[in-house]
């Protein structure tokens, strides 16, 4: 916020500004009010009135997880914990007291380097190293592969059906339930693997989080 980055609806920041002041500067609060609001609700998928705006917020407009926020996602939905060296264990990426830890995950999704306070500094354009880091990285691998992680877990666990397990994933990833055909994909894909279910659930996993849905914001 400054005076080159003027509000857009500055009624509405005065407005905010004094619920926070009154609500005794609640920040759930405030986050609550703005997530309730039917402009922060509106869908992501375009209509043939709004599809050409994008600046007037008719319709929510998709960007890309954070670094942080993806990192610390993708650890979630793997079940894995990124190390940070010298940071205590179980330490999120956003959690990290500045940008002085070295991780070239966070370096390629477009972390700032903080060299300014200007918000602008941080990157949300997709490039093909992102991509292939997803895709065959070592770092991302070996969350998949990891023995303590989510995907060798469920192939562990004989006690729950196949159906229930994809669900737990859907759920951690998405947060919402998988269809009947996306349930007979995953399930079908375990079924071909036979008695490597670790495989057949680390490929499940990994396709999770290469997807639009989890790597965008909606």
């Amino acid at each position: 916020m400054r005076v080159t980055n003027p509000a857009t609806n500055p009624a509405l920041l005065d407005a905010l500004a004094q619920e926070f002041v009154d609500s005794n500067f609640d920040m759930k609060q405030l986050i609550r009010t703005i997530a309730n609001s039917s402009t922060y609700q509106l869908s992501a998928e375009p209509n043939a009135w709004n599809r050409d705006d994008k600046q007037n917020f008719s319709r929510y407009y998709p960007k890309r997880l954070n670094a942080e926020v993806l990192l610390d996602s993708i650890d979630q939905v793997t079940g894995t914990q990124t190390s940070f060296g010298s940071i205590p264990v179980g330490t999120r990426a956003m959690q990290l007291p500045d940008n002085g830890f070295s991780s070239y995950f966070l370096t390629v999704f477009g972390r700032p380097e903080s060299s300014s306070a200007c918000e602008c500094e941080r990157s949300s354009e997709a490039n093909l190293a992102q991509s292939l880091h997803l895709l065959n990285s070592s770092e991302i691998q070996g969350k998949l592969t990891n023995g303590s992680g989510n995907a060798a877990k469920m192939a562990k666990d004989k006690e729950r059906g196949h159906e229930a397990k994809i669900r737990d994933l859907y759920l951690l990833a998405f947060s919402r339930e998988p269809t009947s055909e996306e349930t007979q994909i995953a399930k079908a894909h375990i079924d071909k693997h036979g008695d490597k279910a670790n495989v057949a659930y680390e490929d499940i996993v990994w396709a999770l989080i290469n997807t639009k849905e989890f790597l965008f914001n909606h």
